[in-house]
């Protein structure tokens, strides 16, 4: 007697009805036959990058651009001179202004031994004398100066007053020479210069304008400003001119 077996089921018989019928609405959503439709299990959709790409990560959200580094350190390089430079000039104002108050140095005094005009060219040829009265006070002289020699109020020469260094108690001469504004001299001195058997006196106005810094050892004063004005009366203008009379008067600033 022959057992008959039963046919095996197809492997759509063996599938669950629920994934039979997934598949179904899959098939029926999709209107164009040639797309494909792909099933990613979930657990790889939402897993976290693996270890090493999320210390990648942290790594390059924590460390700043490199740029952004630099500007900063440009930026506070800038600020640190802009606050140095400030505190050397408020330290300077400073001592210069204790020095002044606390040694209260005296004004140089200031005198004309000799004045002569060339003939020839409006200059005059002048020699000064300066004395620092102070005993501990050095005074330094800056090239900056300006000297300028009038006559009735008006304005007939100029030049510049040079540079020097002046110890304690020390008296200094030095010339300078003053070019005139005009190519001719004023009248009143060529009058005298013709004139040789009478005396004509003549009266001049020198004003000088000195900028200068007062020095003690390693201390310094702030920059002064020294105006001088000295009143000459000259007896007449050849080679052996005499000063009559001067006064001269300084006032700093």
């Amino acid at each position: 007697m022959e057992e008959r077996l039963s046919p095996a089921p197809s492997f759509s018989q063996q599938l669950p009805h629920h994934k039979n019928d997934e598949t179904a609405k899959l098939q029926s959503s999709d209107t164009d036959p040639s797309t494909f439709v792909v099933r990613i299990p979930k657990d790889q959709v939402y897993r976290l990058p693996n270890p090493e790409n999320a210390h990648l990560a942290e790594l390059h959200k924590k460390s700043p651009p490199k740029k952004a580094k630099t500007s900063r350190c440009c930026l506070c390089c800038i600020l640190f001179s802009i606050v140095f430079f400030f505190l050397i000039i408020l330290l300077g104002g400073l001592l210069g202004g204790l020095f002044s108050m606390i040694f209260s140095p005296k004004d140089p005094k200031f005198s004309v031994e000799r004045f002569n005009v060339a003939e020839t060219k409006p200059k005059y040829d002048i020699t000064l004398k300066v004395h620092n009265s102070n005993s501990d006070v050095g005074i330094s002289y800056k090239s900056s100066s300006h000297v300028t020699l009038s006559q009735n109020g008006k304005e007939i020469a100029n030049g510049d007053y040079p540079s020097l260094n002046q110890d304690p108690r020390d008296t200094t001469s030095f010339g300078i020479t003053l070019k005139g504004s005009t190519t001719a001299l004023p009248n009143k001195a060529e009058k005298s210069l013709k004139n040789t058997k009478t005396k004509l006196p003549l009266a001049y106005s020198l004003a000088i304008n000195s900028r200068a810094r007062m020095k003690m050892g390693l201390l310094r004063s702030r920059t002064i400003t020294f105006h001088v004005s000295c009143n000459i009366k000259l007896d007449k203008l050849p080679k052996t001119t005499q000063i009559v009379s001067q006064q001269c008067q300084t006032k700093r600033h």
